[in-house]
C-alpha cells in the first residue's frame, strides 16, 4: 500500500463524517473560524461586533465600523492540520456594508512511496472558500445580508493513486442569508442560513452534501454600573442536509463575556453539537488597545474522541 493511501485511510477515520460520495462534504465549513465566538460557545449568529467576520451571520457587517479586518490561526486535531479565516470589511455609509472573508483548511502534506518504499512525491490536501457579502440596514434596526461563496476541495493529485483518470478535487458554489434586529441596544436577535448550494461532486455520482445549516439566536448587554459590561449569546441552529445516525438534527451553544474598561475580556461558553461527538465547554480571553484586538479562544474540551489542544488565535482591527 502506498503511504499516501495509508495516511488517508488515517485522517477518514478521524474525521467526525464520512469523505466518501454520499455523505458530508466541505465539512471545515462547520470548523467555527475565530478564537471569539468559538469561546462563546460557537453562539455567533446575532452578534453585531463581529468585524469583517460574516461566517455567522453576513448581516451584522451592516451594525459594524466602518473598517475592520480580522485573521484567524489555529492548529486543529493534530500538528499537521490548521485552519485559518481572513476578512475584511468597509461600510461606506450608515447603511450599507461589504465584506471579503476566506477559510482555509489544510492536512497536511502527504508523501507517496511506492510499493518498495521509494519515495515518488508529495501534496498538501486541502479546502478553501473564499466570499463576498454585502449588508444593508433596511431601518435603524433591522439588517439583512447575502454572501456568495466558491468552496473547492483538493484531495489527491491522479499520479497519487493507481488507476485514478483525474485528480481527486471539487468545486462548488453556495449562499448565505441573514438578519439581525436590534430593537435596543441591549439586545439583538438573528437568523441566517449557510451553505445553500449544489453539491460537491468529485466525480460523476450524486456527490457529497455541504453542511448546510440554520441558526437563530440573541445576544443580551444587561446595563452593568462601572468598568465592566457583559454579553450573553445563545444559539440553535438546525442541519438541513440528510443526517447521519450519529449526528443530532439539532445543535445548540451559549457563552457569556465580560468587557473591563474595554481593554479586557474574559469568556466562558457551552456548545451541544452532537451526543457523541462535539459537546463541552469552551473558553478564551482578549485584550485591546486602540482598536486593535487579540483574542484567543479554546475548544478542546468538546471533542470527546481526541485529546488535541485547539487553540485558535485572532488578531482584529477597526477603524
Amino acid at each position: 500500500m502506498r503511504r499516501a493511501e495509508l495516511l488517508f485511510l488515517l485522517v477518514a477515520a478521524a474525521s467526525p463524517a464520512p469523505i466518501q460520495a454520499g455523505g458530508l462534504g466541505a465539512e471545515f465549513l462547520t470548523i467555527f473560524p475565530d478564537a471569539r465566538t468559538v469561546a462563546l460557545g460557537g453562539a455567533g449568529v446575532a452578534l453585531d461586533d463581529l468585524d469583517a467576520n460574516t461566517y455567522y451571520n453576513p448581516a451584522n457587517i451592516a451594525f459594524g465600523p466602518r473598517f475592520a479586518g480580522t485573521w484567524t490561526h489555529t492548529k486543529w486535531l493534530w500538528n499537521k492540520m490548521s485552519v485559518d479565516h481572513a476578512g475584511a470589511a468597509y461600510r461606506p455609509d450608515e447603511r450599507l456594508g461589504f465584506a471579503t472573508n476566506v477559510q482555509y483548511m489544510q492536512l497536511g502534506l502527504f508523501e507517496v512511496t511506492n510499493e518498495r518504499g521509494e519515495f515518488i512525491g508529495a501534496y498538501r490536501w486541502y479546502d478553501v472558500a473564499p466570499s463576498i457579502s454585502a449588508a444593508c440596514r433596511v431601518v435603524p434596526t433591522l439588517s439583512t445580508g447575502l454572501t456568495a461563496k466558491a468552496i473547492y476541495s483538493y484531495i489527491a493529485p491522479a499520479w497519487a493513486w493507481p488507476g485514478a483518470q483525474r485528480n481527486r478535487d471539487a468545486f462548488t458554489i453556495a449562499f448565505d442569508a441573514g438578519v439581525q434586529y436590534r430593537p435596543q441596544d441591549a439586545l439583538t436577535m438573528g437568523f441566517a442560513v449557510a451553505n445553500l448550494g449544489p453539491n460537491l461532486r468529485y466525480d460523476s455520482t450524486d456527490g457529497d452534501f455541504l453542511p448546510r445549516v440554520a441558526r437563530v439566536g440573541f445576544a443580551v448587554r444587561p446595563p452593568i454600573p462601572g468598568p465592566v459590561s457583559a454579553t450573553v449569546t445563545g444559539e440553535l441552529s438546525r442541519d438541513l442536509f440528510p443526517l447521519a445516525e450519529w449526528r443530532d438534527l439539532y445543535h445548540w451553544g451559549t457563552g457569556l463575556e465580560l468587557e473591563f474598561a474595554r481593554l479586557a475580556f474574559v469568556r466562558l461558553g457551552y456548545l451541544h453539537h452532537d451526543k457523541d461527538g462535539w459537546r463541552g465547554w469552551t473558553w478564551g480571553v482578549g485584550l485591546d488597545h486602540r482598536g486593535v484586538r487579540l483574542d484567543v479562544g479554546v475548544d478542546s474540551g468538546i471533542y470527546q474522541w481526541t485529546s488535541s489542544r485547539n487553540v485558535r488565535f485572532q488578531l482584529s482591527g477597526r477603524l
